[in-house]
């Protein structure tokens, strides 16, 4: 994760961007376009951004897997660019949001990953991490690539490659697990940690960490937890307790300095509006990440997007993927969109750095060929398969939320009926 804004306003509000990356900070100023950005060094080998050559300026926050100098070298997304022009992020395999500057062209491009891991805002011809620097912004829909006349202040928007939901074929669960381990893998780093539940999603990462022998810290939270399944999984991490005056400084920490986020979700057939703040299991996040930062642990690999692509209990009358596949509405959008941004500005307020392998575009497009029969089979079938194969504890078919305190809001953020 790094930070980055891109203004005409040589003052704007640069605090809270700042901290999503820590430990270099670099500016470029190129026809009245100031250029910050804020690098989060993960392995000591990230190069320094912006990234120029000639007439074009470069940001990227994220992780780029299909160019692993991606973010070493700053050839390697500008030359991506000048191959195949604002079709270039087609060729990245990643959890990316890319800011490309051409004043040759005179266009602005802006480039998000399939599911918008990273967010990404905009505001004319301005764009950056966080909204709070740009006004009035909006934030880029997941796959999608924006572009942006510099001197007329036009616009358009494409949407990238779709999914295949239309041949669930596939009568074995072997090429799911196989790149779910994949996608586990290259997403993990020496030291890398995770914040581990009782519950399927986090439990099927630390089963894959696990089979590939790789290196990482656990830390859970007892709140309402399945204890004895919990210390069965995290014998060597750390299993937290947090009282309400834990909760109230976590609560005080992310108000000052994490990006305020207010976000619309459906749930019921009602149109609620939610605030990521009153959210209890921001809470323990921001507690787990902070205490892995003090360890030097600045990347984890989150579950999140796991109930979304998986799980039918939200989007399918019966809870039963159909014969007939379509998107569903979470699969990119609404709840999917608002925990990916809760959770990258919790992470970001402690200088952190998230990847999602259930989001990876292999996994996702492995489980969408499935056959119906065995998507349903059993609750998130080719996870529970997978725990199966490697013996690891799981409660089946048990769906656990993250609360970090019993009797509080299970992790569900608190909602109003929105008023439009």
């Amino acid at each position: 994760m790094s930070g980055f804004l891109i203004t005409r306003n040589q003052n704007a509000e640069r605090r809270l961007i700042a901290r999503r990356g820590p430990d270099l900070t670099r500016t470029f100023e190129v026809e009245g376009y100031h250029f910050s950005h804020y690098l989060l060094n993960v392995d000591d080998k990230r190069a320094p951004q912006p990234f120029v050559d000639g007439d074009i300026v470069c940001v990227l926050d994220g992780e780029i897997y299909s160019a692993p100098s991606a973010g070493r070298d700053p050839g390697t997304l500008i030359s991506l660019y000048r191959q195949h022009g604002d079709d270039f992020s087609r060729h990245l395999d990643g959890e990316f949001a890319v800011a490309i500057y051409d004043f040759s062209r005179r266009i602005m491009v802006l480039a998000t990953d399939p599911f918008g891991t990273k967010p990404l805002f905009w505001s004319g011809t301005e764009a950056g991490s966080y909204s709070s620097g740009l006004g009035a912004a909006e934030q880029v829909a997941p796959n999608s690539v924006i572009v942006v006349d510099l001197d007329r202040d036009e616009s358009h928007c494409r949407v990238g490659e779709p999914f295949d939901f239309d041949h669930q074929e596939k009568e074995s669960y072997d090429d799911w697990i196989v790149a779910f381990e994949q996608a586990v893998r290259k997403r993990a780093t020496d030291g890398c940690y995770i914040p581990l539940s009782a519950g399927y999603d986090s439990g099927g990462i630390d089963c894959a960490l696990r089979q590939l022998g790789l290196e990482y810290k656990a830390y859970s939270v007892e709140g309402e937890e399945n204890l004895v399944m919990l210390r069965q999984r995290n014998c060597d991490g750390e299993i937290l307790r947090m009282d309400a005056e834990d909760i109230a400084a976590q609560e005080a920490l992310l108000r000052v300095h994490a990006e305020k986020a207010s976000y619309r979700v459906t749930r019921d057939g009602v149109l609620q509006e939610c605030d990521m703040l009153e959210d209890r299991a921001c809470c323990g996040l921001a507690l787990i990440h902070s205490l892995a930062r003090r360890e030097g642990r600045k990347v984890f690999l989150s579950g999140q997007g796991g109930d979304e692509t998986l799980d039918a209990r939200r989007d399918w009358p019966g809870y039963l993927f159909p014969d007939k596949l379509r998107q569903w509405p979470d699969f990119s959008s609404g709840f999917q969109t608002a925990y990916l941004t809760k959770e990258d500005f919790i992470a970001g307020a402690l200088g952190t750095e998230g990847r999602f392998p259930y989001l990876d575009r292999e996994v996702v497009q492995e489980f969408l060929w499935l056959s119906s029969e065995l998507k349903n089979r059993n609750y998130k079938a080719p996870l529970h398969e997978y725990m199966m194969r490697c013996g690891y504890p799981f409660d089946e078919g048990v769906k656990t939320g993250f609360c970090p305190l019993p009797g509080s809001d299970k992790g569900f953020p608190w909602c109003k009926v929105a008023a439009d």
